[in-house]
């Protein structure tokens, strides 16, 4: 890979140049940048881009922008791979264990979102919208689970993973089905219709090394690649629960967590009961055997058994997590 020949499509030029993390860190003349292999078609790529931009413009500066090319594109195209450039952001990855930081990175979660809103991607950008796909989702995943259970009682011989499988998937099952009634008597489907006018957007992956938090402190948001158009709550949900693991389901960093956001960006009583849909549904546990039983991730045996254990350990205290949110917001 030829990364000065790269740079000098951005009309950048490297003066040096350091691996990090499966990219490359280039000190150019425009300052330091990150140069990498984007798996994205260049529709996704647009999208990505022109919503980076978008909020960029709308008051947030403290995000990954891409430069863009001298054919006026935020990639190209070298031997058939596709590159993209983007502003090196310096600074710390933020820990969810320290409270300044959670506190932090969920006011800078309800500002994106705020600035997000009402995005139209720019022509020939690729339809990346999440909106009104959850009923059909859940559904799919039940389905997924009911069948591996089925699969895997005919076996004749069963290994470790089948018979913990065996054990844990009916608590599951009924935890997903629970998360499923709650979407079902929830407002989403009018919240869906809102968000047709709104085009509220998504980060989908705000996590811990996607929030750069500098030496000044201040917070910047990385890595757009899983970005769409979705309900906030999403986001909210998803971040919430990636901290629960870390502290054994306390609900009071729960409700910290959703006011620090809610001081930002109101809250309302239906994406609560959203939020508590969410915290109900058993996404790790439905992933994690939907890789084993379908082969989608090359793990050994001992490395599923672990990742397996991650996700069942806290089964307890997500059922009385659960129990004691729905009891608080409803």
């Amino acid at each position: 890979m030829n990364i000065e020949a790269i740079a000098s499509r951005f009309e950048t030029r490297v003066m040096e140049i350091k691996p990090l993390r499966g990219v490359y860190l280039a000190y150019t003349d425009k300052g330091p940048k990150i140069i990498k292999q984007s798996k994205k078609e260049p529709e996704k790529l647009l999208y990505i881009h022109g919503l980076k931009e978008y909020i960029y413009k709308r008051g947030f500066p403290n995000l990954d922008r891409f430069l863009i090319s001298n054919q006026g594109l935020p990639f190209v195209i070298e031997k058939g791979k596709i590159f993209v450039m983007e502003d090196f952001i310096a600074g710390r990855e933020c820990s969810f264990l320290n409270p300044y930081d959670r506190s932090a990175a969920m006011r800078t979660l309800a500002q994106l979102h705020i600035y997000g809103q009402g995005y139209i991607p720019p022509t020939g950008a690729a339809e990346r919208n999440d909106i009104g796909k959850w009923e059909k989702n859940y559904l799919r995943k039940i389905n997924d689970l009911a069948e591996m259970k089925e699969n895997t009682k005919k076996k004749k011989h069963k290994d470790d993973f089948d018979k913990m499988f065996l054990e844990d998937v009916d608590f599951f099952m009924e935890m997903a089905w629970r998360a499923y009634d709650t979407l079902r008597n929830s407002r989403y489907k009018l919240l869906c219709k809102a968000a047709e006018s709104l085009k509220p957007i998504c980060h989908h992956d705000y996590t811990y090394h996607n929030i750069i938090i500098s030496e000044r402190g201040l917070i910047n948001v990385i890595d757009f690649d899983y970005s769409c158009h979705e309900l906030p709550c999403y986001d909210i949900a998803a971040v919430i629960q990636r901290v629960m693991r870390r502290f054994s389901f306390n609900i009071d960093i729960a409700i910290d967590m959703l006011m620090d956001y809610d001081r930002i960006k109101p809250i309302t009583d239906d994406e609560l009961i959203l939020i508590l849909s969410l915290s109900e549904f058993p996404q790790r546990f439905w992933r994690i055997t939907d890789r084993y039983y379908n082969g989608k991730t090359q793990w050994s045996k001992k490395k599923f058994i672990k990742k397996y254990h991650e996700a069942v350990d806290d089964k307890i205290f997500m059922l009385d997590f659960a129990n004691k949110l729905r009891n608080i917001i409803t």
